[in-house]
């Protein structure tokens, strides 16, 4: 490889100006399909859960016909929220500001203090909706009315991941959440190589044995096929890796399934909502899979919180990529790089 075929990386101010998030958020984020919970969280009508994509408050529910629906949770009166949780049980959708109520269908049904007939046009003050759908026992919501279907989104993961036990396979172990002082496209280029793993994750590097990476067009995400030594207490056998642009990452393998969704809150910081998912009545492996994860999270996040602060310094302004060695990192530029370079989504139709 040639000096001139170097590729490029982003440009390090992308990393820590605010402007830069606030396009992110219409080019990129409002874009794609958005983890927001587990789909057994909604077995019942009036079952809901909330969500935030990029700054932008969400939650779905369960209508009374076992409908799934989503909507920004926004009230039209004067922007108060609907819900404050993470999620629960509800017998209608009321703004806890002013009490504007409003069907799971999202329209307008009664709003205090105005009179009945006429003043308020009723129809024109639904709640502002999202889409959503599931896929293997995850819920996941999209703003972007034109976004590809979610099966079609996820591509190749369906097959790739096929040869491996599925969610309803095993039993809900857990949800942690973590926060860091790093921008998520600083966590996504470390997720999509493995270069970093001898110098990063001690551990991690002695289990695994062999790592294929390669990026896949169709789902725009970069797979690791992975083989494990087979001496670990949680790691044997083989497993699958994905990190599925913009932000969610699943860990597949014959004994558990780990899926992160990397919420952006601003330039330069970040949480993961790691859902753990292991064998029924197998205790001690479940608590010893979660404990390696959060280690191997932490490795992660600490080190990605140092390049954020030298980011930050000034004094880098760019790098470049290996295509022997950061062939994901590449294709996960790249990809950014695309979304910025399309109009962005257009939000605000009220149901």
């Amino acid at each position: 490889m040639t000096a001139t075929s170097l590729i490029d990386t982003l440009p390090a101010a992308w990393y820590r100006e605010p402007e830069m998030f606030q396009k992110e958020r219409r080019h990129i984020f409002a874009r794609h399909w958005h983890l927001i919970g587990r789909a057994e969280q909604l077995a019942k009508p009036g079952d809901y859960v909330t969500g935030n994509v990029a700054g932008w408050s969400v939650f779905a529910v369960l209508d009374r016909d076992g409908g799934l629906r989503a909507f920004h949770n926004v009230c039209r009166h004067r922007a108060g929220p609907l819900f404050d949780d993470e999620g629960g049980h509800c017998q209608t959708l009321r703004c806890l500001y002013h009490g504007w109520m409003y069907g799971f269908d999202g329209s307008l049904r009664t709003a205090p203090g105005f009179p009945e007939s006429g003043v308020l046009d009723k129809s024109k003050f639904g709640l502002f909706p999202v889409r959503v759908d599931t896929w293997r026992g995850l819920l996941f919501i999209c703003l972007d009315p034109e976004a590809p279907p979610l099966d079609a989104w996820m591509g190749d993961i369906a097959t790739l991941s096929h040869p491996y036990p599925s969610i309803p396979d095993f039993t809900f172990h857990s949800l942690t959440t973590y926060e860091g002082a790093c921008d998520w496209k600083a966590y996504g280029d470390n997720s999509c190589e493995g270069y970093h793993l001898p110098f990063v994750h001690q551990g991690l590097n002695k289990a695994v044995a062999s790592a294929d990476i390669r990026a896949y067009k169709n789902g725009g995400f970069v797979g690791f096929d992975i083989g494990y030594n087979g001496d670990g207490d949680v790691r044997a056998g083989n497993g699958l890796w994905v990190y599925k642009f913009p932000a969610v990452l699943l860990h597949f393998s014959d004994r558990a399934i780990n899926v992160e969704q990397v919420e952006a809150l601003g330039s330069g910081r970040v949480r993961i909502q790691s859902y753990y998912w292991v064998p029924q009545g197998d205790e001690k492996f479940g608590d010893d899979y979660v404990a390696d994860s959060r280690t191997v999270i932490a490795e992660d996040m600490g080190v990605c919180e140092r390049v954020q602060k030298n980011l930050d310094a000034g004094l880098y302004t760019s790098g470049k990529l290996s295509e022997e060695k950061e062939p994901g990192t590449i294709f996960f530029q790249r990809l950014i790089r695309e979304d910025l370079a399309r109009p962005p989504v257009e939000l605000g139709t009220p149901s």
